[in-house]
């Protein structure tokens, strides 16, 4: 299996930020030098090479994550982009979305097959509560892949079963089925995971540990849902758009792939 990761040609520091209430994690990251064929390139030979290679490893992958800051307008026109780009270049893909949860399959599959309208999807999934605040692009991406009728995939655990998992509350016998028990998590993580979180407000050294089974209880959901869905669609790829802290580093989403699967892994960090 090859991980791959490209990066922008401009040099930054991620915005980072918890909501406990919510409980999305937004972890930091520095961006460093590389190639970017939706980005600024230098002109002439040097651009057309750049953008080769990018395109190359888009057609070599099976999983292609896009690693986002939530209220980045930029980052979410850069998957508006890569989306329509791939289009254009008929490849055959589907989009997989942190932002719904797999138990939501059913309305995503009403609205892939055009029975359900954007609006009534974003509705009955609580989608405009959650995540729309963060961005109206969103809403375009959905739009973009229903008019070329490419699916779009739930891929993360319940919101309310993260919340229960970092606040310490006891679960129930159906909800600790739903935690994945088929990886195994890497030495080091934790320590990552503390170190990309930096110092909080309020940040209380015993709250860690029940932070970082609800940020594991998203990564092995996810990275459940992404091998279940390249088993089905071998032939299929995946853009997966997440949060870039579950895709940074040697950790998260591509790790637990990378355990189950040899397939080709590709990260983008806009």
């Amino acid at each position: 299996m090859r991980q791959l990761v490209l990066r922008t040609s401009f040099t930054s520091i991620c915005a980072h930020r918890w909501f406990l209430s919510s409980l999305w994690l937004l972890l930091p990251c520095t961006v460093g030098l590389c190639c970017n064929a939706l980005g600024k390139l230098p002109s002439g030979a040097e651009q057309s090479a750049r953008e080769g290679e990018f395109w190359t490893r888009i057609v070599d992958a099976n999983v292609i994550y896009v690693g986002e800051t939530h209220d980045s307008r930029r980052d979410h026109e850069y998957e508006l982009a890569l989306i329509r780009s791939m289009t254009r270049s008929r490849m055959h893909f589907a989009v997989g979305w942190e932002m719904f949860e797999r138990s939501q399959q059913c309305e995503l599959d009403r609205f892939n097959e055009r029975r359900l309208p954007l609006a009534e999807l974003l509705a009955r999934t609580g989608f405009e509560k959650s995540w729309g605040s963060y961005s109206p692009l969103y809403a375009r991406i959905l739009e973009a892949t229903a008019h070329a009728r490419i699916p779009n995939i739930g891929l993360n655990a319940p919101t309310t079963l993260a919340h229960k998992i970092a606040e310490g509350e006891l679960l129930s016998f159906r909800e600790k089925k739903q935690i994945p028990k088929e990886f195994q998590v890497p030495a080091g993580a934790y320590r990552h995971f503390v170190q990309l979180l930096g110092e909080h407000p309020g940040m209380k050294q015993h709250d860690l540990p029940r932070f970082f089974a609800a940020q594991n209880l998203w990564d092995q959901t996810m990275a459940r849902t992404i091998l279940e869905f390249h088993r089905k669609n071998p032939a299929t790829k995946l853009v997966v758009l997440t949060g870039r802290g579950h895709v940074q580093g040697e950790f998260g989403i591509p790790d637990y792939v990378r355990q189950k699967s040899s397939a080709t892994q590709l990260v983008l960090l806009p």
